[in-house]
């Protein structure tokens, strides 16, 4: 009993807290693959203050504050990682232009 109220108690946080319980498919492949891949998250996301010091402080928060939080730091670094791959570019075009002004000019100078 005490193995199912635990399985119980992880789908309903995945219905309430991780917004799954209106996601709808509809063939038997499709529903095996939104349980693997929503059991693989919620592992994840449980396991990862026991595997990373830096979420060590969310070992003992519920879940929905565990996604909360976890959310949040993913979506900060997607968006510093697209942040400086797009300053990567402009700094590669930017020498590519001067590269480019440069042989212009030499051009010209002959």
């Amino acid at each position: 009993y005490g193995f199912r109220w635990a399985i119980e108690v992880i789908f309903y946080e995945q219905k309430t807290f991780w917004s799954f319980g209106k996601y709808m498919v509809r063939s038997k492949k499709g529903i095996e693959s939104y349980v693997n891949f929503l059991a693989i998250a919620y592992s994840c996301v449980q396991l990862l203050p026991f595997k990373q010091e830096r979420y060590a402080h969310l070992k003992e928060e519920s879940s929905q504050v565990k996604k909360q939080l976890i959310g949040m730091a993913i979506q900060q670094e997607v968006f510093f990682y697209t942040f400086v791959l797009s300053i990567e570019n402009r700094i590669k075009s930017l020498a590519i232009l001067k590269a480019y002004e440069q042989w212009v000019e030499e051009k010209h100078n002959f």
